[in-house]
């Protein structure tokens, strides 16, 4: 891989663990359950992770044609046409499968190349990388959010040595 490839591999890996510790855990109605009227569930931005590292470079990168493997958009889908958990974590891994071979085959030159995106204009393909990234941090974020806040939930938060100190305060 390139060392931008790497990077955004990396970008992508760091957060997979404590995405899927917040998740393999759930039920599928844990996985449905809302925090607020209007709010996703964790089922809603597990397939849209899913999605739109797929189908943004698709669109923008590679000129496939987008791929819905349920029949239907996360964002046009009624409760019913919800895949459970489980279906729903073999497509993330698909989906993480695909990104790696797509990183592997891109040269240094492809990510300097412009590309046209309908929202942030022309940009290069380095940026929609970035997009994808940022994109995967703030809905995993989200995802670990509302894990927490399930009554009863099943998640765990993680302890970090550093906040059992007081070193990091200015003496």
């Amino acid at each position: 891989m390139t060392p931008a490839a790497e990077t955004i591999w990396s970008a992508l890996e760091f957060r997979t663990p404590m995405l899927l510790r917040n998740v393999e855990p759930l039920s599928e109605a844990q996985m449905r359950w809302r925090p607020a009227r209007g709010s996703n569930s964790i089922a809603w931005q597990l397939w849209h992770i899913a999605e739109v590292e797929d189908n943004w470079i698709r669109s923008l990168v590679t000129c496939e044609p987008l791929r819905f493997p349920f029949e239907v958009q996360v964002r046009a889908a009624t409760d019913e046409q919800f895949p459970s958990r489980d279906r729903l974590l073999e497509y993330f891994h698909e989906v993480r499968a695909i990104t790696r071979a797509r990183l592997e085959a891109a040269g240094a030159a492809d990510f300097r190349r412009p590309v046209d995106d309908p929202d942030f204009g022309r940009v290069t393909v380095l940026d929609i990388w970035s997009g994808v990234v940022t994109g995967f941090a703030w809905h995993a974020g989200q995802i670990a959010m509302t894990a927490k806040l399930i009554p009863g939930t099943p998640v765990t938060t993680m302890d970090f040595d550093y906040w059992k100190t007081d070193t990091w305060q200015q003496h």
